[in-house]
């Protein structure tokens, strides 16, 4: 399962495992937008970075993350 993947790989606690299925759930269903608050364990710079290679290895699509504010500026 990819949220298992981006817990190992994003460094994201197992507190955190629900922001792990948001970002699985996009990734898999070819969502083009995952629009978050959580800028803590999803929508900051070095989570995407991070984010980006697993799914790029893994042949996956990547959804673009940003927060609600960003996403008005399209």
């Amino acid at each position: 399962m990819m949220a298992k993947v981006y817990v190992e790989q994003l460094e994201i606690s197992e507190k955190s495992i629900r922001d792990a299925i948001h970002i699985a759930v996009a990734s898999v269903h070819n969502i083009d937008y995952l629009v978050t608050w959580n800028c803590a364990h999803i929508a900051n710079a070095e989570v995407i970075k991070k984010f980006m290679k697993i799914n790029t290895t893994s042949g996956i699509h990547t959804p673009i993350i940003c927060t609600p504010e960003e996403l008005m500026e399209v």
